[in-house]
Parts: structure tokens; C-alpha cells; sequence
């Protein structure tokens, strides 16, 4: 993307409800505000990387970052070792801090793009009118993408689509049932419709027409199961079809391709979050400054320092891991009792018994579970030398190509109960893992239904594993009457297994917000 000016970082502050003078202290620009700004391409181009920006946010901070701490955490993959939480053990409540910045971001990265897409009509120095439409996509992908994350994660929550500018409309109420899952599906089409195929070079990393299409098939998808809604599987085939007919994505040659920092939006990513290092940053700063705003212009997540420093529960650690890092993310056993003996992807899932760890062989009593995630991090590029500390810049991939071949599998497993279709496709993902089949042979077509979407879960579970989806999955095949998560799965923890309970398939509305806004009612259960 282009370099970004300091009227970039102004305009970061506009969009925000909070005070951006203890984050930024610019020289003056002029005066500023949404009549003298919003006029022209480039005004709109600074803009809309606010929104981008947001999602950024998702991944930052060293003592545990949202992304770990609500969507990997409470699951059968991984779970705290040092200081763990209640979050682990489905002692979920209202007042979680984290849970409050999932609820709190979601709604930064959507006001920021209703910003944009309410000032758009307005603005009257474009030299190309059509331009306005392209923004607009942009916007809507992002606010599409941030209310799927608040309907899977919190229900009925407020839909919000208009930029907010008192305290008054501020007091939403919570959506009826259906409703925010058909304004993700309206913006994702507008986004489908208007946004490019491809980008230039410059502008790496912004959305495009193929990753809106891989959305909205993976929100009909899951629209199905949470609605227990089986018309919509068609849907889900004709979008997620759409983007495997379309030719512009495949499977890289190896597994690991996917996480190493050298290769970052190849042909398999369809979307990913942007990180780096420097002076610039591709989609602006992340929101969270240290002491005299020294990480301005930095982006990273905490992988370098969550998940790399394994540290075991009596203080055994990895050679150079004390002082680097918490070792906080510890791989649980039924995750790699899931793995296929020798499957490839195990050594970019996580660590076993001697492999390399920095300098030394990984020993397994480094961690309370005997395991030590590997993916994305054992193909940064974090060094002792690194600088800011603890910044990991590998690039969080959102939608793979690997995920848009097990979600169609799935789509015409169990919308066409097409057995032969939903096996060639799981086989295409194994026989990358496995070129040769000896490890992971094919799975065979003349199996039945339940068999084969036993099959899939598998699959999905093994080469997604760590990236943020199996507690998504486990939620919505349990909706839909798949599964049974009391009885079916182990979350690695007794305590986990006795306190799951229904309330837990979605998240607590947080009470700051229910004591602020009358007009918000909290999930059952809680």
C-alpha cells in the first residue's frame, strides 16, 4: 500500500470515540472535521485504512491479545499455562475484560466504516466518481466481517449502520433474531459486486471481490446451521463454488507455506491481516501506544511472546524464553491425540520432543500440556534483536484457500448429501499435507454420510488447528444437531468438561455496556 501521511493518523483519531490526544500528539494540520475532509480520493484512501486498522487490533498486546484470549482459548486446542483464567473452564461472566474488547472493537471497526460509507455520497471533489463505489465495498467487507464476529460470538447483538454522533444513538437495542445475519449477508454481496479481483502490488493486503465471495459462502454456511436452516446450504455451494471455479486461488505446495513470514498473500490467501515493521505501517497504526507512543507506527501480534517462550508451570523454560515472554499458549492432548500418525502438519501445529526450539531441543517438560505451539512462529522472523520487542510480523491469514475447499465439502455433504463430491475435495487439502498418500491416504467415496462428514471434521480440525476456528465449529455443528459438545468433545480439563453448558455457545454481553444502555438484554444463562 502507499505510504501513509500524518493527516492519515488525524483521521484515525476522527473515527475513534475515545481521546486520541493520549495516543498521538501531532503538529496542527488546519482545521479538520467530516464538511472539510471527506471530499476527495485521497482524503477517502486515508480513511478507509481506519477501518482496516481496526482489525488489527485483534491481535496486539503482549499479556494476551483478543484473538487468543476469546477465540483460541476456550476450546479442545489450547489452553493457559501461566496465570490461566477462568475463560479455560467456561467461568464465563459478564465482567470478562476480554470479552469486553471483542464487544469493544467490533463496534470501533464498524463505526469507522459507517463513517465512510455515510460521508461517500457527500463528498464532491472525485475526480472518478466511481471510485466512491470501491470505497464503499471496502467498508462493507469490514463492517460485514466484524458483525459476523459479533453475531457467532454474541447473538442477537445491536446491528449498527450508520455512523453514531451522539450519545443517544449510541443506546442500541439488541437486533431480532435474524437480523444481523441478513446486513453481513447485504454488505458482503455489495462488497462482492463492487470490489476488484486483484490488486496492484501497492495496495497488497486490501480486499478483494474473491475473499467477499469466500465470506458470504462461509456465512451462509454457518447461517444454516445456527438457523438449522438447510435451504441455505445452496447458497453456501454457489459461493464458495464460485470461488474454486474462478481459478484465482489454489493450494500452495506445502502446508508450511501458509505461516512462513517469507510468503505471506500467496495464491491460498484470500484475505489476511496486514503486519509490519517501521516507520509505516500498512494499515496505519494499531490503537494501542506504549509510553510515549513508541510503538506508533508498529503493528505485531504476540505470538513472539504468548506463544514461542514455552515455559513450564514450575518455571522450567526454554533456553533463552525468561525474560522474552509468558509462555502462556500450552497445545492440549486431545488436539494432538487428533492428529494422524506422521501427518506432516503436525511439525507446523506445534512442538514435540526434540525438535528445534532456538538453539536447543524442545523438551516437552517446557510446558504444562508437553507441547508448545509451532504455527506461524517457527517461520517468523523474531529474533533476541528484533525491534520493537516481542512484535511478531507474520501476517494472520483470515480465509484459505484450504478452509473455502472443507466448507464446500461440507455445503454439499450435507445440503446434497453428495459423499463422492465432499471426498475429493477433503482429499485435495490431505494430499497436499501428503503428496504421496502413505501418511494420509485418500479417503475413500462409498462411505455413508455420517462417516464422511466424521471425516471432514477431522480435516478441518488438524489443518486449521490454532488459527481461531474450532470452538466456531464446535458451536454451530452442535446448533444444528451434528454434535453433541457435552458428550462429544473433551476440552482437556475436567473442570472444562463438568462446566460446559448451553449457555456457553455464545459469549455474555458485557455489563458495562448492559448498565449503560437499558435498551441491551443479556444472554441466558448469565
Amino acid at each position: 500500500m502507499k505510504r501513509i501521511s500524518k493527516i492519515s493518523l488525524v483521521m484515525l483519531c476522527m473515527l475513534e470515540f475515545t481521546a486520541c490526544e493520549k495516543q498521538l500528539e501531532l503538529s496542527p494540520l488546519g482545521q479538520l472535521d467530516d464538511t472539510t475532509f471527506y471530499q476527495t480520493e485521497s482524503d477517502f484512501e486515508a480513511a478507509s485504512l481506519s477501518a482496516y486498522s481496526t482489525l488489527i487490533n485483534f491481535y496486539f498486546d503482549q499479556s494476551g491479545s483478543i484473538w487468543d484470549e476469546v477465540m483460541l482459548y476456550p476450546s479442545d486446542e489450547v489452553a493457559r499455562g501461566q496465570n490461566p483464567n477462568d475463560r479455560n473452564d467456561f467461568n464465563w461472566n459478564a465482567n470478562d475484560a476480554q470479552f469486553f474488547n471483542l464487544w469493544r472493537e467490533s463496534y470501533k471497526g464498524i463505526q469507522r466504516a459507517n463513517v465512510i460509507i455515510d460521508a461517500l455520497p457527500k463528498a464532491s471533489n472525485f475526480e472518478d466518481e466511481e471510485r466512491k463505489v470501491q470505497f464503499e465495498a471496502e467498508a462493507k467487507f469490514v463492517r460485514a466481517y466484524l458483525h459476523f464476529l459479533l453475531a457467532t460470538n454474541f447473538g442477537n447483538a445491536p446491528v449498527s449502520m450508520a455512523s453514531i454522533s451522539t450519545l443517544e444513538g449510541a443506546n442500541k437495542p439488541m437486533s431480532d433474531p435474524g437480523e444481523i445475519w441478513d446486513v453481513v449477508i447485504s454488505d458482503l454481496k455489495f462488497a462482492q459486486e463492487n470490489l476488484p479481483a486483484t490488486w496492484e502490488s501497492t495496495n497488497t493486503g486490501r480486499v478483494t471481490s474473491g475473499a467477499a465471495t469466500a465470506m458470504l459462502g462461509k456465512v451462509y454456511l454457518y447461517r444454516a446451521q445456527w438457523d438449522n436452516n438447510t435451504a441455505l446450504y445452496a447458497d453456501a455451494v454457489r459461493e464458495l463454488s464460485a470461488v474454486v471455479n474462478s481459478g484465482q486461488y489454489s493450494l500452495v505446495p506445502t502446508f508450511s507455506d501458509n505461516f512462513d513470514i517469507s510468503k505471506e498473500n500467496n495464491v491460498e490467501s484470500l484475505f489476511e491481516i496486514q503486519f509490519s515493521r517501521g516507520d509505516f505501517n500498512t494499515w496505519l497504526p494499531v490503537d494501542f501506544g506504549a509510553a510515549a507512543n513508541e510503538n506508533i507506527g508498529f503493528a505485531g501480534t504476540n505470538r513472539s511472546v504468548v506463544w514461542r517462550p514455552a515455559c513450564g508451570p514450575t518455571g522450567l523454560c526454554a533456553p533463552k524464553a525468561n525474560g522474552h515472554g509468558y509462555g502462556n499458549m500450552h497445545v492440549l492432548e486431545p488436539l494432538r491425540n487428533a492428529f494422524e500418525p506422521g501427518d506432516p502438519r503436525i511439525q507446523d501445529t506445534y512442538y514435540r520432543a526434540g525438535d528445534p526450539y532456538f538453539d536447543e531441543p524442545y523438551n516437552p517438560l517446557w510446558s504444562f500440556s508437553g507441547a508448545t505451539p509451532s504455527k506461524y512462529v517457527r517461520l517468523s522472523d523474531v529474533t533476541e534483536e528484533s525491534s520493537p520487542p516481542n512484535f511478531d510480523l507474520n501476517n494472520q491469514r483470515v480465509i484459505r484457500y484450504a478452509d473455502v475447499l472443507l466448507m464446500l465439502a461440507e455445503a454439499i455433504l450435507l445440503g446434497n448429501n453428495d459423499v463422492a463430491g465432499a471426498a475429493a475435495l477433503i482429499n485435495q487439502v490431505r494430499r497436499r499435507a501428503d503428496p504421496t498418500g502413505t501418511i494420509l491416504p485418500d479417503h475413500p467415496a462409498d462411505v455413508s454420510q455420517d462417516q464422511m462428514f466424521d471425516w471432514l471434521m477431522h480435516e478441518r480440525r488438524v489443518e486449521l488447528a490454532l488459527e481461531g476456528y474450532r470452538y466456531s465449529d464446535l458451536v454451530r455443528w452442535h446448533r444444528a444437531d451434528l454434535i453433541d459438545i457435552k458428550t462429544d468433545v473433551d476440552f482437556g480439563s475436567e473442570a472444562a468438561n463438568q462446566a460446559w453448558n448451553e449457555r456457553h455457545l455464545l459469549k455474555p454481553i458485557p455489563q458495562r455496556d448492559l448498565d449503560l444502555n437499558e435498551a441491551l438484554r443479556q444472554n441466558d444463562g448469565y
